[in-house]
């Protein structure tokens, strides 16, 4: 469709790093989309054919060399994107969807799944975090809608392939700003990870948990009680859960990660002309299609152990958050990813190496929490005959004993999940824990 694009993308740094650590995981994430009805099969491939036209790296492979680069494929057919599975029994085999990795090695890090039954679909969009993060999964779930709505909306949205580096964020602090009080490592106590037996974690499967909107405003409502975010009562219940089950000795702090999409960034303004680095480019459409990147990151926050109530550990994960926000979080990490550049790919792989090794000799894997938040109407509006029942993301999962809980939010639906290796953490243990999680939670 677009003879224009160039049979070769630079690979940022985020997207090598990214890349880089399907060494501590599977790093797909997956957007789960129920209709009450029927997708037309053909109407979403010739709607998939048409985004790989818009975002050229979801035609290409990811190339390991000292400067990686995003080949385009010429070899296969974008129909074989998008595949059927009749079924029977919808969260088994959405199941079987969702642990079906994707190595943008040798295939397009983008896939399209219907889970059909008898009169109902499922459809799950899965990306590989290498391409794009979780706001840019939802900005192409949305170019996706639009295509298939309007098989020839495509030409609308064609642009220049944009910066897919972090230089655009940077580019918005001078150069005393890029140097932001940084929280110290957080050691890696021996014992705080989630219990795992042995086993590689290479059979996976998938904890989910849909809150009722009654619910969610039970949990926003305690939040303003507190003079919290639902961010911060959601780090709570977390931390609450994770010592329930890990049961850390008391006086400590220990870490938790949380993602952030510096994104947040784009909109302040710009410094002065003499600090400036070269900026992302965006593209002149009603979709920020340059936002179908990686522009997230993570950081740690310290929460301090012990018997608390919970409303103490919400205080408490408030007053946390509190420090990070007065200090540009994610910038630093930002700073460091940018900091490899495009061709020190070998020195991003010995980094994620180290954290390995790291996590194999103290026996610790620190708990992630990624918020992605609301999920636009946008996104999953594919046609006006095709009315939504409901809507989540599934994120990337951590090898064990590692675990991600992902959490987003759609028509007032809190939905909680979390991928684990089930051969090193059993069912139960899983389920169990995301039972007492939830508890947590007001009702």
């Amino acid at each position: 469709m677009n003879s224009q694009i160039a049979p070769r993308i630079p690979a940022s740094p985020m997207d090598q790093f990214n890349y880089a650590l399907r060494e501590l995981g599977e790093q797909s994430m997956h957007f789960v989309i129920a209709f009450d009805g029927q997708i037309d099969e053909m109407q979403l491939k010739h709607a998939c054919a048409a985004t790989l036209a818009v975002v050229p790296v979801l035609g290409c492979r990811f190339v390991e060399v000292d400067a990686p680069y995003w080949e385009r494929i010429t070899s296969f057919n974008a129909d074989d994107l998008v595949r059927i599975h009749p079924s029977v029994d919808r969260d088994l085999d959405l199941q079987k969807v969702l642990i079906a990795p994707i190595d943008p090695a040798t295939s397009p890090p983008v896939r399209l799944d219907i889970i059909r039954s008898e009169s109902r679909d499922t459809l799950c969009i899965t990306v590989h975090h290498a391409a794009m993060d979780a706001y840019g999964l939802i900005v192409y779930a949305q170019l996706l809608a639009s295509c298939y709505r309007d098989p020839g909306a495509w030409r609308n949205y064609l642009s220049p392939c944009p910066d897919r580096s972090l230089a655009g964020v940077l580019s918005r602090f001078s150069l005393q700003e890029r140097v932001p009080v940084i929280t110290p490592p957080a050691p890696m106590y021996p014992g705080w990870t989630f219990p795992a037996g042995p086993g590689d974690g290479k059979n996976r499967a998938f904890a989910i948990r849909t809150l009722s909107q009654k619910r969610l405003h039970a949990i926003k409502n305690a939040a303003r009680f507190n003079g919290a975010t639902v961010n911060d009562l959601l780090l709570a219940g977390f931390f609450s859960a994770l010592c329930d089950y890990i049961h850390p000795q008391p006086g400590l702090f220990v870490p938790i990660i949380l993602s952030i999409d510096l994104r947040r960034y784009l909109n302040r303004e710009k410094p002065a002309p003499d600090t400036m680095d070269t900026q992302a480019n965006g593209a002149s459409t009603s979709l920020p299609l340059d936002a179908i990147t990686n522009r997230s990151v993570a950081f740690n926050v310290l929460m301090p152990t012990g018997t608390r109530s919970f409303d103490d550990r919400i205080r408490e994960a408030t007053a946390a958050m509190r420090v990070h926000k007065a200090n540009n979080p994610g910038l630093a990490s930002a700073i460091d990813i940018e900091s490899f550049g495009y061709a020190n790919f070998t020195g991003i792989c010995e980094r994620v190496r180290m954290m390995k090794e790291a996590s194999a000799d103290t026996g610790a894997n620190t708990p992630f929490l990624g918020n992605i938040g609301i999920l636009p109407e946008a996104s999953t509006d594919f046609s006006p005959t095709l009315p939504v029942i409901g809507a989540f993301i599934a994120g990337i999962v951590i090898d064990p004993p590692g675990v991600a809980l992902g959490v987003t939010t759609f028509r007032e639906h809190l939905t909680l999940s979390i991928g684990y290796g089930c051969d090193a953490i059993p069912h139960e243990t899983m389920e169990g824990f995301m039972d007492t999680l939830v508890g947590y939670f007001p009702v």
